[in-house]
C-alpha cells in the first residue's frame, strides 16, 4: 500500500510538471504573453524553477514552493506561475501575499478563464479583514510598501495598522502612510515633487557679468565708430578710382586704394556685427544672473571665490573669457 501510494505522488508530480513545462512555453510564445524577448537560458531556469516548486507543493512544504513559483514567474511571467504561487501561498497561510498576487493575476491576465475563478476566491476570502489599497501615481513610477517593492498598484496590507507607502519618481520621491480598518478600500493619490530649483547665483557672480556686459557694450560702440569713419576715406578713393592716376614708381593706384579702404570696411563691419552679437548673449546671460542671484549677505567664505571676467578684440572678432579663483 506504501509503495503504490508513492508511486502515484511520483507519476502525479511528472504529469503536473509536465503540464506546467509546456504551458510556460505555450504561453511565453503566445501573442497574449509577454512581449519581451525571452532568453533560452530564462527559459531553462523557469521550467527548473516550475519543477522545484511542483515537488516542494506535493510535498505539503507550500511556502517553499511559493517561492519556486515566483521566481519561475519572474523569470519567464505566465499567468500558470502566477496562478501556483497564489496557491501556494495561501496553503501556506500568507494570506495577504496570495490576495496581492491574486489581483496582479486578475489584472494582468483578465480573459485567462482558467485563473480567474482562483483568483476572485483569494480576493473575496481575504478582502474583510484587510484593507485594500489603491495607488494612483500622477506619473510613471516605482511603488514601495515598507522597504519592499510593490508589484502592482492595487493591494491588500493588514487592518489597523500604519503601514509607509512611498513612490519613486524621476524627479524624486513621495511618501505617505497608510491606515485603514477591515474591509475598508483606500485610495492614495501619489504626485511627483517638483524638480529641485537651480542653485542660486553669488552677487558678484551678477556684478561680474554686469562688468563684462558693460564692457562689451563700450568696445562694440567705439567698433561701430571706427567702422563709420573709414566710410568718408572709401568713398573719396571710389570717386578718384576711375582716374589714371601716376603709377611710375609702383604706387598703388587709385582704384587699388579703394580696394584696401573696402576690404578694411568690411572686417571692421564684421567685427562690429560679431561685437554685437557677443554683447546680446552677455546682456542675456546678466538678466538670467539676475533672476537667480543671491541677494542675501554673502559669507566670507563665498566672498573669496571670484569669477573675472576678460574681454579682447582683434580685427577679426572679439573674445571673452573667464578666470577666478575658488
Amino acid at each position: 500500500m506504501t509503495s503504490m501510494t508513492y508511486e502515484r505522488r511520483w507519476v502525479t508530480s511528472i504529469a503536473i510538471t509536465l503540464s506546467l513545462l509546456f504551458s510556460v512555453v505555450a504561453e511565453a510564445q503566445s501573442p497574449n504573453g509577454d512581449e519581451r524577448n525571452i532568453s533560452v537560458e530564462h527559459r531553462s531556469e523557469a521550467a527548473d524553477a516550475y519543477d522545484q516548486g511542483t515537488s516542494a507543493y506535493l510535498a505539503e512544504r507550500y511556502e517553499l514552493a511559493a517561492h519556486w513559483f515566483e521566481r519561475a514567474y519572474r523569470l519567464v511571467p505566465t499567468s500558470t506561475a502566477l496562478l501556483q504561487a497564489v496557491r501556494a501561498h495561501y496553503k501556506a497561510g500568507s494570506a495577504i501575499r496570495a490576495a496581492n498576487l491574486a489581483l496582479l493575476l486578475r489584472d494582468r491576465y483578465p480573459t485567462d478563464q482558467r485563473t480567474k475563478k482562483t483568483a476572485s476566491s483569494v480576493i473575496e476570502a481575504v478582502k474583510p479583514t484587510a484593507v485594500l489599497v489603491e495607488a494612483n501615481c500622477e506619473e510613471e513610477c516605482t511603488l514601495e510598501l515598507d522597504g519592499a517593492l510593490v508589484q502592482h498598484d492595487t493591494f491588500f496590507v493588514s487592518a489597523d495598522v500604519e503601514h509607509s507607502l512611498k513612490a519613486a519618481f524621476k524627479t524624486g520621491e513621495t511618501s505617505t502612510m497608510v491606515r485603514g480598518e477591515s474591509g475598508s478600500t483606500e485610495a492614495v493619490r501619489l504626485g511627483a515633487p517638483l524638480p529641485p530649483p537651480p542653485p542660486l547665483i553669488p552677487r558678484w557672480g551678477f556684478f561680474s557679468s554686469l562688468g563684462a556686459t558693460v564692457a562689451l557694450g563700450a568696445v562694440t560702440i567705439w567698433s561701430g565708430l571706427d567702422a563709420n569713419n573709414g566710410v568718408t576715406a572709401y568713398e573719396a578713393a571710389a570717386r578718384t578710382a576711375n582716374s589714371p592716376g601716376i603709377n611710375a614708381s609702383g604706387s598703388p593706384t587709385p582704384a587699388d586704394e579703394a580696394q584696401a579702404l573696402l576690404e578694411d570696411g568690411r572686417n571692421k563691419e564684421r567685427r562690429t556685427n560679431i561685437l554685437i552679437g557677443v554683447t546680446a548673449g552677455m546682456a542675456a546671460t546678466t538678466a538670467v544672473l539676475g533672476v537667480f542671484t543671491n541677494w542675501k549677505k554673502e559669507s566670507r567664505e563665498e566672498a573669496n571665490k571670484r569669477v573675472e571676467p576678460a574681454v579682447g578684440v582683434t580685427n577679426k572678432g572679439g573674445t571673452f573669457t573667464l578666470k577666478g579663483r575658488f
